[in-house]
């Protein structure tokens, strides 16, 4: 079982596009909020890795790739060593050029739904479904979720200094639903996203940068898991990462109540071991098994419908038929409900 855990926030704007910070201030917040990689994301560019800042940063990885497109269709990418031409209308245009770099891509918010009191209502959605070859879904966008829960002013303030997290109610149901619905045909992968800008605002008397990088860096992050330790040499450790970004060997986290670090998912049968994004044909004998670090409501989905439900920190399932398996958990803070840590597969055929 991949016995390294390595915690990243994914989709990150710095001041090369519509950010608000610097790389050298994006990685102190990722160090002051205790995660090990951040993973930029500009619009149309790869400047930071142009200039020499993709990299360590003491023990904080940076990583660069890019987000194509405007008014629609919005791809992120990483592994991508020259910048992606833009093209809104031809989505596949843009998938197949990060795909011929040997890229891995994801659509990035492709279901939200946007909110009049922010660029004029407009939701960045994702459009042509007709497309193939992308690596997956981010399933959950913090910064898209917080937008779209603004319906007027007092909210907005609300939601700015008071309650943060009033619009954050997990994955979006129709990534999830989009996810499954594709994993039954092929491999494809879920990441988690905060989308972060800190972006500096002010209405009337009030200013405040709306959800800082540090404070994005402890909610929704991607949680990768790897055999072996990085070693803090860019070349080997970035690909590491973006293999295992690939193959699915990650998770997706809310991070802010409690560190999700020490999940794990799996499947056994004797001493033949399946990780999350791996396929094993199906036959009896097969067991699904997850640990939790703390307690919380296991749910086991298959194929998009809930299987297995349990209360605790551990999962023994028998897999009787074949499927794509993956696990939700909930948890409970301050008598509320969380939504807290979502799986990706394991296939079985």
């Amino acid at each position: 079982m991949l016995n390294c855990e390595y915690v990243g926030n994914l989709h990150v704007h710095s001041y090369y596009s519509d950010g608000t910070g610097s790389i050298n201030q994006i990685a102190q917040a990722a160090r002051d909020a205790s995660i090990d990689f951040v993973g930029i994301n500009d619009h149309h560019t790869l400047g930071a890795k142009q200039d020499g800042l993709e990299g360590w940063h003491e023990d904080v990885l940076i990583l660069v790739g890019m987000e194509n497109n405007h008014k629609h269709n919005h791809y992120i990418s990483y592994a991508v060593e020259l910048v992606v031409p833009d093209n809104t209308e031809h989505p596949q245009e843009v998938i197949d050029a990060v795909n011929d770099q040997g890229g891995i891509g994801f659509l990035a918010h492709p279901f939200e739904k946007g909110s009049r009191f922010v660029f004029g209502g407009h939701a960045y959605t994702w459009e042509d479904w007709q497309v193939t070859g992308f690596t997956g879904i981010s399933i959950w966008n913090y910064s898209s979720q917080w937008r779209d829960g603004i319906s007027n002013i007092p909210i907005a303030l609300w939601q700015a200094y008071v309650a943060p997290h009033r619009a954050i109610t997990g994955p979006c149901p129709l990534a999830l639903a989009k996810l499954d619905q594709l994993a039954q045909q092929r491999k494809v992968v879920a990441i988690g996203a905060s989308d972060a800008h800190a972006v500096n605002v002010q209405y009337g008397p009030f200013k405040r940068c709306i959800s800082p990088y540090e404070f994005l860096f402890r909610t929704v992050n991607t949680h990768i898991l790897l055999d072996g330790e990085l070693e803090q040499k860019l070349v080997l450790d970035k690909d590491r990462i973006y293999t295992a970004l690939g193959n699915g060997q990650c998770f997706v986290a809310f991070d802010y109540y409690r560190s999700a670090r020490g999940f794990r998912f799996w499947a056994e049968k004797g001493r033949e071991l399946a990780n999350m994004g791996e396929e094993r044909s199906y036959e009896p004998g097969w067991w699904l098994k997850a640990v939790l670090p703390f307690e919380g409501r296991i749910s086991l989905i298959r194929n998009g419908e809930k299987l297995f439900q349990d209360y605790g920190k551990e999962l023994n399932y028998r897999v009787q038929k074949s499927g794509a398996y993956r696990v939700e958990v909930t948890m409970r803070n301050k008598c509320m409900t969380k939504p807290w840590i979502f799986s990706n597969y394991i296939y079985f055929r």
